[in-house]
């Protein structure tokens, strides 16, 4: 590619060796290749030589950037020279290449697109150390801590170019191009036979950049499907902090939980049986009224708490095709303060055409927290089918670990960053699909 400074923007002419059309062109001190903007023709014109013809492009195919336009990209000046539309000598993969050059150094660039995704290639203006064989899966480069995973080789073929060049863009078709890829970035090897390899070095574009720095109204740019092979996953700037926040707040929240339990370890504070039969009168002194037809008032042991706590309530009784409903009455006994909450259990069994099945449970959890110091008992008011006699067991935990809280607040953290895993992921997957040597590949 020149390194030469560019001397002039006004275009100087070259007549077309088929049409005699002036054809115009910037790069005076390099190009040597032209194709005739109004027959096609593909002549050269070195020095003070008469052109050559050296064919015809058929069709007339028109590039998006207009040929001599000047435009901004990243910071740089960039005029375009010409335009190539190219293809896999052994695939049907089309692109575009626009040759650019720097206006000020004179440096020459390329600006590749395919499926609407854009990326500027320049000179890497260094060789590159490929670990493995430079066109076999598994190769490599390793750069600054930065590995290049090889992701394309194939040898281009040009199918319609205008505009001017400084090289034969037919003897294309003889160079190897190997690509390698670390999004956003992109390391291309060009060989051809055994002469010394050259490289480049492409970065991804985004096309609203190309539009806007070259002022193509967006209707005309191309549509960008799929995705790019250098084109960066969801959250590729802030994922690193957020898998890392995520992590640590995880983490955070496992330590919290495992320090309650060692500050505040869990204390059984009640372990009674009852049994829920009908009784017509109530006794005792703490019963309550009996609703006909209702199974007994019930009334636990007291029991002291070291608020503010949360409580732990299990119920279990052993139904058989029965129901029990069991509501349940906290009560302070100092200040008459009273929390409450209801709990149903059922089981059923049985055996159909030959298969048992069940449903239901024996068992039920309650838990009721920030509940103050001091003495407290239990009412219940059970009910059952008929009033039918069941036993209860009803045991009373304080300090239980709220092991639910912290699986909801760890879901919660987990909710965005694995919303972002499965974009990157899929992101990933679609990227490898367009080349032979992805992972998805490997067996």
């Amino acid at each position: 590619m020149s390194h030469v400074p560019a001397t002039s923007a006004a275009p100087a002419h070259v007549p077309c060796p088929k049409c005699h059309h002036q054809v115009p062109y910037f790069d005076q001190e390099n190009s040597t290749f032209f194709v005739c903007p109004a027959c096609h023709a593909y002549f050269k014109a070195e020095d003070d030589n008469a052109p050559v013809s050296l064919g015809k492009f058929e069709g007339n195919q028109k590039p998006v950037l207009p040929l001599g336009a000047v435009g901004t990209l990243r910071g740089q000046q960039y005029r375009v020279l010409g335009w190539m539309l190219r293809k896999e000598k052994q695939a049907i993969y089309q692109w575009h290449e626009y040759m650019l050059r720097h206006e000020e150094t004179g440096i020459q660039a390329q600006l590749a697109m395919y499926e609407g995704h854009w990326m500027l290639v320049g000179p890497a203006g260094r060789d590159y150390k490929v670990s493995g064989r430079a066109t076999s899966r598994g190769a490599q480069i390793l750069d600054e801590d930065t590995s290049y995973d090889i992701y394309n080789s194939y040898s281009p073929v040009t199918l319609y170019a205008e505009g001017e060049f400084d090289w034969e863009i037919h003897e294309a078709s003889k160079l190897t191009v190997t690509e390698y890829i670390a999004p956003p970035h992109m390391l291309v090897r060009e060989k051809q036979g055994h002469q010394a390899a050259h490289w480049y070095r492409a970065l991804h574009i985004e096309p609203s950049e190309v539009a806007e720095g070259f002022q193509v109204p967006n209707q005309r740019m191309p549509f960008r499907t799929g995705v790019g092979a250098i084109q960066p996953a969801p959250a590729q700037n802030s994922w690193p902090a957020l898998r890392s926040f995520s992590l640590n707040m995880a983490l955070l929240v496992i330590i919290t939980q495992l320090a309650l339990l060692f500050i505040k370890p869990e204390k059984q504070v009640l372990l009674q049986d009852f049994s829920t039969g009908r009784e017509t009168v109530p006794t005792g002194a703490n019963a309550e009224a009996v609703a006909a037809g209702s199974n007994r008032v019930l009334v636990s042991k007291a029991f002291e708490i070291e608020g503010p706590a949360a409580l732990q309530f299990a119920l279990t009784s052993s139904l058989a095709n029965q129901w029990l409903e069991v509501p349940v009455t906290l009560v302070n006994e100092r200040t008459g303060q009273r929390y409450e909450f209801t709990k149903s259990l059922e089981y059923y069994s049985g055996v159909e055409d030959g298969e048992s099945w069940s449903e239901g449970s024996q068992d039920q959890d309650a838990t009721l927290a920030n509940i103050p110091t001091g003495r407290y008992h239990l009412t219940l008011y059970p009910v059952s089918e008929n009033g039918q006699d069941l036993p209860l067991h009803l045991g009373v935990s304080q300090h239980t670990p709220l092991q639910s809280n912290a699986v909801v607040l760890l879901l919660l953290l987990a909710v965005y960053p694995v919303i972002q895993y499965l974009r990157r992921h899929s992101h990933e997957h679609n990227r490898w699909a367009n080349s032979n040597y992805g992972p998805q590949d490997e067996s």
